[in-house]
């Protein structure tokens, strides 16, 4: 029987989450829209983070990330043995398809940005490590809620309600539901504007020894790029790459 989680961690860590590079401090008002708490819980659970180093609060109200949570980023870099693997897995990918290439893990609030790699050329589209990306409009989102049962899939989308963010974001649950079965079945993940206008990405599932997935590694650039000859040369090496990181360091 699995081990139910501690709420408190996971709303914690929730917490953190919300601070963003678009958004480096928080309010308990942010924390109580956002997740729900109620006004008291809000500020117990800021006021805790702030104790133990994960926040600090340099003016009254707001929150941003403390030293210790700098310290734990710092360390994962380098004492991930998984980290290890993938960096120059990624790099390798991205300097011969000469575009960005990304690893995520699926957070609470989303797939999370754990590494990114980008080709030597003057222009690159880029994205900061730990950026949270949105479930039902990128091709990291949409692969792993393909790996969800559909219970899964519609309480994770709860909290979306399949926004949209262009006018090729998907808003029908049905449709959602449709294109997520091919995913599962062809294995890998297209988005081609649904996330951001010009933008356009192709993800590959990293698995564990059981068959689950425990990383995404997606391509993105200019969506200007993505003809049915280049996807199809991504999806190629991304497979590639996804099987040297499951032969090297798979779990």
């Amino acid at each position: 029987m699995p081990t139910k989680p501690n709420e408190s961690v996971l709303k914690s860590f929730e917490i953190l989450s919300l601070v963003r590079a678009d958004r480096p401090e928080i309010s308990s008002q942010i924390v109580v829209h956002e997740l729900g708490m109620n006004p008291a819980t809000a500020h117990r659970f800021l006021s805790t983070l702030v104790m133990v180093g994960a926040l600090a609060s340099y003016k009254r109200g707001s929150y941003c990330l403390g030293p210790r949570a700098a310290e734990l980023g710092s360390l994962e870099q380098l004492t991930n043995p998984l980290s290890n693997v993938v960096k120059p897995v990624i790099e390798s990918a991205s300097q011969e398809l000469n575009e960005s290439v990304m690893a995520s893990r699926l957070s609470r609030g989303g797939p999370v940005c754990m590494a990114v790699a980008t080709p030597n050329r003057p222009f690159n589209i880029a994205i900061k490590v730990g950026t949270i990306l949105p479930l039902h409009s990128t091709a990291q989102g949409k692969l792993w809620l393909s790996s969800l049962t559909r219970k899964e899939r519609l309480a994770r989308l709860g909290a979306y309600r399949l926004v949209a963010l262009t006018d090729r974001t998907i808003q029908d649950l049905d449709v959602l539901e449709r294109e997520l079965d091919q995913i599962r079945s062809q294995g890998f993940a297209i988005n081609k504007g649904e996330n951001e206008v010009d933008l356009g990405a192709v993800s590959i599932p990293v698995k564990g020894k059981t068959g689950e997935i425990i990383l995404t590694l997606s391509l993105f650039g200019l969506l200007s790029r993505f003809d049915d000859q280049f996807v199809a040369r991504a999806i190629e090496r991304l497979r590639r790459a996804a099987q040297e990181i499951q032969d090297q360091g798979g779990q």
